[in-house]
């Protein structure tokens, strides 16, 4: 292993600086909260006097130590509110072990095409194995999946979670499959809401950027509680409104490195006559002179740039509510309820949609002179006599791009109920049994820029008439023959001055409907099982079954055909129907055989309706040699069934850009050049197989004193049988044989089978089925810090610092493919770190915090790197995207006994991310942030 001054450089700075977000890496699962509101500074108080002691996470067991043989850690709502977050996700995506790779998602990463996020969803991935290999718990129990998958992965979107119902969020990043459920590959985040709360508190928040434009961020909630000794109930209400961020906001991100050589002005060519293609020139009433180029590969073109359309982060809005009732119907029993809805509206945006060979008839009316006189030109050099009557009859085909952004709006709604016996036995066990119902519905439409192929085509060549029939206007038919009008597009003039008409005949909404529904029971009983060698042996045991449903259903207007294999322009759809009904088995035992050395074996057997049955093991051991020492260590296997959106999935349209470095032989032989951008089809599998995982992880954690902690831990995660699509994969298996390879001279693929479309020797189209892949092996080390100070009468200092360094990323598509190590590749940064100084005094309560990236290597396409070089944003012989940190500060005062203000200020110095190439944006939203310095000031009473 080692260090570039980057990295030491950065850690260096945070150690010194700053301190951590999560309390400690031995922060575990805490007592209920108190039953009166209290301030934000007294919730945060941190002391070493006053640590609780607690129940391990990581285990069904009561009554553990708190440094268990798991690696767990909390963040609890004091951290949540000193952070100055207004959503869940604002919170969990900096932490060290959810950065890297692109498994952390949050709405920064969403748009309107199936390849991206789903408009205002997010998710928490752990190591960056993705998000349906993180097990998602609420109150430890499960949740329902959201109805749209972030491509083909199912996910539980954590903006459904109305962060003022948070009281904590515990993350267990290692593999609990024989405990939480067989798909527990990479560990678990379980959000537990608050309970037993007497009073009324209300908070409210305000934030925006220091820019010019208006990032605005509004929170608005409200907590009632009461209880007594038999009963309680807890309300809380939650709002949330967001401004959009778009590309355009910020000077990094405000133009492509490259512009799109496909714009509102096409560029024509009829492929036959003509040699060079032929647009609008500036002086012609074309497009902008800066916009105009002679010289491309295939003539004139006018770019446009695509990052004056394209959203950041889109406007949000979203209410959440939260209630909880609990009844002790006797001194044993409780009965215990929870409900959570929510529901939130969100946009997302993406470039406009690039049309390519669209045919339009040279006797379409819009036809301006100059360009007929240009094309007449053309067409002479090799053609010498050529009039313009002589392209009656042929199309002349158009390359260009839609005169708006894809835009497309999402409502979400979210349900879930949670109701449950527990029952305390006189024996000293604990017996619980609960059902867990929920539900997501959502609906998507378009807002712009979804234009019909077929309808499209045809009025950019005459063919549709004003009833909505067809003619063929190249073979002489005309509308006008039988009565009618024909529709025609105008593709000139930058295609703003189009007939209502013509618009209501070919732009859609293509709305896409979804719906998930979870129906769980479980049971669950733990306590003293029995004495071995004079010592307690404790137990958990259990038991669960559920019933998953999912359908994603897209518009009529959006399923792809084999003779319309695009139904709208540059668009992708998605769809999926499917169920499956689990059932498992679980225990656990805590087994100390002697003072200072235990272990914990747990096992779980899974059975599901589709992919079969399945036990998974697991050991850990605790292992202390002096009171200031602990070992720890533990091995687990893991099951993930396909998700639901695999196993249901149809024919879903998505897009991807071919890497001619990767694969040259889908570039005619150029590792040079640009790859063809495929609107592609991804196609379902029944013959998918489960997925297989095996983890193991060795650490410590030393105490010397109630003022210093220290723990670090070793981990390694082996995942095989991936299921999922890899496209340079695909296309160097296809071209060997593997699947079928049509020029599309000798004609097309059809819908829903697996191959490729080339011509000219680029592929072109490509038809890719969800495979199981080879594997993926990742191991890293997690180093977590605690320090505090006693500074007597001016209060009390802590300072806290986390880091998590990638030693591999190992990924293989297939049996023949080459390995590759992600580790410090594009968008998998080898360290990232996160540290706070925190201070706390009296009514007053101030914390700095650093977070650092460190660099990796960048990913542009040849031409895209040598625009950049050509445009002094690189120099020659650039690889690396930089390594990035930044400052965050927070400042509260209780001006009374219950009541407090707030400042909030992420990205202290206003620092600008680093460029990455490898993004359209050229930033990596992944692992970065183009929103800038942002100062949230929230006030809160509690009544």
């Amino acid at each position: 292993m080692s260090y570039s001054k980057n990295d030491l450089r950065g850690v260096l700075a945070l150690l010194v600086g700053g301190a951590l977000l999560v309390p400690s890496a031995l922060a575990q699962e805490a007592e209920p909260s108190t039953d009166e509101p209290i301030s934000v500074a007294a919730q945060n108080e941190e002391s070493p006097q006053v640590l609780d002691r607690v129940v391990t996470t990581g285990t069904r067991i009561k009554g553990l130590a708190e440094d268990g043989a798991v690696q767990a850690f909390s963040i609890d709502r004091g951290d949540i509110v000193e952070t100055g977050a207004g959503s869940l996700i604002e919170v969990l995506k900096d932490l060290p072990v959810t950065g890297g790779g692109r498994g952390t998602f949050s709405t920064s990463t969403a748009g309107a095409l199936s390849g991206d996020t789903p408009p205002g969803a997010a998710s928490v991935s752990l190591r960056g194995l993705g998000a349906s290999s993180t097990l998602t718990l609420i109150n430890g129990r499960r949740a329902s999946i959201t109805a749209f998958a972030q491509g083909q992965e199912n996910f539980i979107d954590v903006n459904a979670i109305p962060l003022a119902a948070i009281e904590r969020v515990d993350v267990l990043p290692n593999g609990a499959s024989a405990i939480y459920g067989a798909d527990a590959v990479a560990g678990v985040v379980n959000y537990i809401l608050r309970d037993d709360f007497n009073g009324f508190e209300v908070q409210g928040s305000y934030g925006n950027s220091t820019a010019e434009t208006d990032e605005g961020k509004l929170n608005l909630n409200a907590v009632w509680g009461r209880s007594d000794d038999r009963q309680s109930i807890l309300l809380v209400a939650d709002y949330y409104k967001r401004n959009a961020l778009f590309d355009r906001d910020r000077d990094f991100t405000a133009n492509s490195v490259r512009p799109s050589q496909q714009g509102f002005f096409p560029s024509f060519n009829d492929l036959f006559l003509m040699f060079n293609d032929q647009t609008e020139e500036p002086q012609d009433g074309g497009c902008a002179a800066d916009d105009f180029f002679d010289d491309g590969a295939f003539g004139d073109f006018c770019q446009v740039n695509t990052n004056a359309f394209v959203a950041t982060d889109d406007e949000l809005e979203s209410i959440g509510i939260m209630g909880a009732y609990k009844l002790r119907v006797t001194d044993d029993l409780t009965w215990f309820n929870d409900l959570l809805w929510s529901t939130n509206e969100s946009n997302g945006t993406s470039s406009p949609a690039n049309f390519s060979r669209a045919p339009v008839n040279p006797e379409n009316p819009f036809f301006p002179q100059s360009l007929i006189d240009d094309i007449v030109e053309e067409a002479n050099i090799d053609n010498p006599g050529t009039i313009y009557d002589d392209f009656f009859g042929f199309p002349i085909f158009a390359w260009g791009k839609i005169p708006e952004p894809r835009a497309v709006t999402v409502e979400s709604e979210t349900l879930r109920l949670t109701s449950g016996l527990t029952y305390e036995a006189d024996n000293g066990w604990t017996y619980e049994a609960a059902l867990v119902y929920g539900q997501n519905e959502s609906t998507q439409r378009g807002l712009s820029g979804l234009y019909r192929t077929a309808e499209f085509e045809d009025a950019l060549l005459g063919n549709l008439c004003s009833d909505g029939s067809r003619v063929d206007a190249l073979a002489g038919d005309r509308c006008e023959d039988t009565g009618l009008v024909t529709l025609w597009y105008n593709p000139f003039g930058g295609q703003t001055q189009q007939d209502q008409a013509v618009l209501d005949a070919i732009v859609t909404q293509a709305e896409r409907n979804g719906e998930s529904s979870l129906l769980q029971f479980d049971v669950s009983a733990s306590g003293d099982v029995f004495m071995f060698n004079g010592r307690q042996v404790k137990g958990a045991f259990g038991a669960e079954v559920r019933r998953e449903e999912l359908t994603d259903t897209p518009s009529g207007d959006a399923v792809a055909t084999t003779d319309n294999p695009d139904p709208i322009v540059g668009f992708s759809s998605t769809s999926a129907d499917a169920d499956r009904t689990q059932w498992a088995a679980f225990g656990e035992l805590y087994i100390p055989l002697s003072d200072n050395f235990d272990i914990q074996l747990a096992g779980r057997f899974d059975d599901d309706s589709d992919f079969g049955s399945d036990f998974n093991p697991k050991i850990a051991f605790r292992y202390a040699p002096a009171d200031q020492l602990v070992l720890r260590g533990n091995w687990s296997t893991s099951f993930r069934a396909p998700s639901l959106a695999q196993t249901g999935a149809g024919v879903r349209l998505t897009s991807f850009r071919v890497d001619c470095e990767i694969t040259p032989e889908a570039c005619d032989g150029d590792s040079t050049a640009d790859g063809e951008s495929l609107l592609s089809e991804e196609i379902g599998n029944p013959d998918l197989k489960a997925e297989e995982a095996e983890s193991w992880s060795l650490g410590f954690v030393f105490e010397p004193s109630r003022n210093f902690n220290l723990s670090v831990d070793y981990w390694n995660i082996r995942h095989e049988d991936l299921v999922g699509i890899d496209e340079d994969d695909f296309i160097r298996r296809a071209l060997a044989g593997e699947f079928t390879v049509i020029d599309i001279a000798d004609g097309t693929l059809e819908t829903g089978t697996p191959g490729l479309e080339v011509d000219r020797g680029f592929v072109t189209d490509a038809h890719i089925p969800l495979t199981n892949l080879g594997f993926q092996e990742t191991s890293g080390l997690d180093v977590s810090a605690t320090q505090y100070f006693d500074l007597g009468t001016r209060g009390e200092l802590a300072i806290l610092a986390d880091a998590a360094y990638l030693f591999e990323f190992e990924r293989q598509a297939s049996a023949d493919a080459e390995i590759i190590d992600e580790a410090g590749e594009f968008t998998y940064p080898e360290l990232t770190a996160s540290a706070r100084l925190r201070w706390t005094t009296g009514p007053w309560r101030a914390s700095l915090r650093g977070r650092y990236v460190s660099s990796y290597k960048d990913d542009p396409s040849p031409r895209v790197l040598a625009a950049a070089i050509t445009n002094g944003l690189v120099s020659a012989g650039y690889e690396d995207v930089d390594d990035w940190l930044t400052f965050d500060a927070s400042v509260s005062y209780d001006y009374g006994e219950n009541s407090f203000i707030q400042l909030s200020i992420d990205n202290l110095f206003d620092e600008d991310p680093p460029l990455a190439l490898g993004t359209g944006a050229n930033v990596d939203h992944f692992n970065h942030s183009s929103l800038g310095r942002f100062i949230t000031l929230r006030v809160g009473h509690a009544f």
